[in-house]
């Protein structure tokens, strides 16, 4: 496994097609690293490391709030490291990038693949011929990488080679076979992706905030 670090082009690459594929402000250069406002009820804005950096532990020290995540590509004991008192850190991912080809988008009978799309991120659904969700992923097309983002198989249809054709039809909108491919993947998705010639460039780990006790 990779001890950690990607070059900061290729992560604000990744962070461009996430923006792109969830409909969020691109990311900004900041403190070393990116910020990306997400302004969301559970996460109003989250912090994104290249490599490791003192930098890191200079923002946590501003930081009074748990909806300001900090993330980076290092083992979250490195990233642990550099923080003050009063934050948790937990392995979260790993980011993963690929030059192959995109699987084959062959569909399992039985079942539908249903797409959203806008000029540089969509979404695609498969479900079953009377309607059931199955599995969903979404995709963001920036101009140094295709994204995929949030791909699931619900438990009650996994091994049947759904993520696979999820994965093919996502990666049909690449359109430019020399755009790098990139995610951020999880212990369990990691295998799928690793079946399917993927690489882990890293690991990716996160930093939250604990709340004050009021008072």
């Amino acid at each position: 496994m990779p001890e950690g670090g990607v070059a900061p082009a290729l992560l604000e690459a990744w962070l461009t097609g996430r923006s792109l594929a969830r409909g969020l402000p691109l990311p900004v250069a900041s403190h070393g690293g990116f910020r990306v406002d997400t302004n969301g009820a559970a996460e109003l804005r989250r912090w994104v490391f290249p490599t490791a950096d003192m930098r890191i532990g200079e923002l946590a020290g501003k930081i009074d709030s748990p909806r300001e995540p900090i993330k980076a590509c290092i083992p979250a004991r490195d990233l642990a490291g550099f923080l003050p008192p009063g934050w948790d850190v937990q392995d979260t991912g790993y980011f993963m990038h690929c030059r192959c080809t995109p699987a084959l988008p062959d569909l399992p009978d039985g079942f539908v693949a249903r797409t959203e799309q806008g000029d540089d991120s969509g979404r695609i659904d498969i479900a079953t011929t009377d309607g059931m969700l199955a599995a969903r992923g979404f995709w963001g097309r920036g101009a140094e990488a295709f994204v995929y983002d949030r791909i699931v198989v619900d438990t009650a249809f996994r091994r049947r080679g759904l993520g696979k054709a999820l994965m093919g039809l996502i990666g049909r909108n690449r359109h430019a076979d020399d755009l790098p491919q990139l995610l951020v993947a999880t212990e369990e998705g990691r295998l799928l992706y690793l079946s399917l010639g993927w690489e882990v460039v890293s690991p990716y780990a996160t930093a939250l905030r604990r709340e004050r006790p009021p008072g």
